[in-house]
């Protein structure tokens, strides 16, 4: 990857980490963020990080191809996985 072809021009890194949310496998070393947030193994922290805005629109843009490409062999997809569209707080996610 990334596959030119059909629309995927992300690198490595994004791929792994769009392809790891689908399960919700950990996809980091728990951490401080540079705005002073804890990360959780997840990694769902960068979603809502007032400092990372590009990411949110290139993840949800892998995560359309990967469920229209589980779509057009008939698997059922769901695109938000347990958890991520939970919210505590003003702007936490779970």
């Amino acid at each position: 990857m990334p596959i030119a072809s059909c629309g995927l021009r992300l690198d490595d890194e994004a791929v792994r980490v769009a392809v790891g949310l689908r399960p919700g496998l950990d996809l980091c070393v728990p951490h401080q963020c540079h705005c002073g947030s804890l990360v959780d193994a997840r990694g769902l922290h960068s979603f809502v990080c007032k400092r990372a805005p590009g990411r949110s629109a290139r993840h949800h843009a892998l995560n359309d191809l990967i469920a229209r490409s589980f779509a057009s062999v008939e698997v059922p997809v769901t695109k938000k996985p347990p958890g991520c569209s939970e919210r505590t707080g003003s702007d936490q996610m779970l």
